[in-house]
Parts: C-alpha cells; sequence; structure tokens
C-alpha cells in the first residue's frame, strides 16, 4: 500500500513539473509572436545547401524535414518539391505569425523580397541559428 501511495506521488509531482515547463514554453512561444527578425546568415554553408535560408510554402513539409534531421530517417521523409520553397536572402526580414507543432514550426510572414506579404513556415532552429531579432527603439528604453 505506501508503495503504491509513493508511486502515486512521484507521478503526480513529474505531472507538474511538465506542466510548469509546459506552461513556460508556451509563453515564451507567445512573447515571440509579432516580432521582426532579420536573416544574418545565408543559411548553411555545406556544399549540398543552397545560397539563402528556406521557408517552406506548407508546414508539413518544414516539419518533415524537421524530423528526418532529428532522427535521421531520410528514408521516410515526403520529398518537398522546390516550388514550394522560398530561399531568402541575407538582411531580409521576417515577422512571426504563429508558432505551430508545439513550437518547432513558425508560421513567418515575409516583410521583404519578391513574396513580401506572404506567409510561409521556418524551421524554429533555424531561426536561432540564422536570425537575428529586431529590436525596435521603444524596447530599447
Amino acid at each position: 500500500m505506501k508503495s503504491i501511495k509513493h508511486s502515486l506521488i512521484i507521478l503526480s509531482s513529474l505531472m507538474c513539473i511538465v506542466q510548469l515547463a509546459a506552461n513556460s514554453f508556451s509563453d515564451e512561444m507567445k512573447e515571440i509572436v509579432g516580432t521582426v527578425w532579420q536573416l544574418e546568415r545565408s543559411g548553411s554553408s555545406g556544399i549540398s545547401h543552397g545560397d539563402g535560408q528556406v521557408v517552406y510554402f506548407l508546414s508539413s513539409d518544414a516539419y518533415h524535414t524537421y524530423r528526418s534531421r532529428k532522427f535521421q530517417t531520410w528514408d521516410s521523409f515526403s520529398i518537398v518539391d522546390a516550388r514550394n520553397l522560398v530561399r531568402l536572402k541575407k538582411n531580409e526580414k521576417i515577422e512571426i505569425v504563429e508558432s505551430k507543432l508545439n513550437g518547432v514550426i513558425l508560421q513567418v510572414k515575409l516583410l521583404d523580397g519578391f513574396h513580401k506579404g506572404k506567409t510561409y513556415y521556418l524551421i524554429s532552429e533555424e531561426l536561432k541559428k540564422n536570425f537575428k531579432k529586431e529590436v525596435n527603439e521603444d524596447d530599447a528604453i
């Protein structure tokens, strides 16, 4: 009987910790929505990658690419049609519209270039690696 009570206490403690972590992650994603970011790097320097940061027309394409990178399951990811990709150039800006799929994918609005005003999807890890948050003068005070 003691072991069952002990197990229930541990389980409820773990659930509380997970809930707190989820709430803080949710708050972080809410803070990022509406912010403007500028591309600092022109994407990956690998020989097989082209110039520019890729954004995806479909959120599923972005998610499948993210999942394939994470789990090294390149044999089962969907082929992304090159017509559904846009490559951003250095110094182009995006605005974060919404967080999708537990913050893994971000819906972004393009603020520069040929596709200005349209929404695409970005893998959130790439935001942290290749973009710099634009600071408003009001925020700096």
